[in-house]
C-alpha cells in the first residue's frame, strides 16, 4: 500500500509512500521512513527524476501525459521528456496521467515500466470489460 503525499501516515501505519512535486524532498522521507520502505515521486523533467532518484526514490511517476480532472491543475508532460527520463534514470518509471484505452498507444516504444490509471476505470459504466480490455492493450505495450 503506498498513502500519497502524506509521510506522518505512511510512517504511522508502515507503508510505503508516492510524494508530488511539491511534497517534501525524497531524502527527508527515507530519513523518516527508513530504507525498507517504498518511496516513489512525481517527476516531470529529467533533472528531478535525477534528483529522486539520487535522494533514494524506488520508484518514479511521471506524468500528467494527458490532461487529468484528477489533478486539474497539473503541467502535461510530454511522452518525449517521459522517454528522455527513462533513458536517464535506474530505477521504475510509470506513466500516469489522463491515460485510457483511446490514447495509452502513445507509450509504444517509451519502455516504462507500468501504466497508471485512474479515469479511465472510475468513470467506466462497465468497468469489468473496460479494465479487462485496457489491461489487454497495457500489456501489449509494456
Amino acid at each position: 500500500m503506498l498513502i500519497d503525499d502524506k509521510a506522518h501516515l505512511a510512517w504511522a501505519l508502515g507503508v510505503g509512500l508516492h510524494l508530488g512535486a511539491d511534497d517534501m524532498p525524497v531524502s527527508l522521507a527515507r530519513k523518516l521512513l527508513g530504507d525498507k520502505a517504498i518511496i516513489g515521486a512525481t517527476a516531470k523533467s529529467v533533472e528531478a527524476a535525477t534528483l529522486s532518484q539520487n535522494e533514494g526514490a524506488d520508484y518514479l511517476g511521471v506524468g500528467a501525459i494527458f490532461e487529468t480532472k484528477t489533478h486539474v491543475k497539473t503541467k502535461i508532460t510530454s511522452v518525449e521528456t517521459l522517454k528522455e527520463i527513462k533513458k536517464n534514470v535506474g530505477i521504475d518509471v510509470y506513466a500516469i496521467g489522463g491515460l485510457n484505452i483511446d490514447n495509452v498507444d502513445v507509450l509504444e516504444n517509451s519502455h516504462v515500466d507500468g501504466i497508471c490509471v485512474v479515469r479511465a476505470i472510475m468513470d467506466s459504466d462497465d468497468v469489468e470489460n473496460d479494465t479487462r480490455r485496457l489491461k489487454e492493450k497495457i500489456n501489449k505495450i509494456l
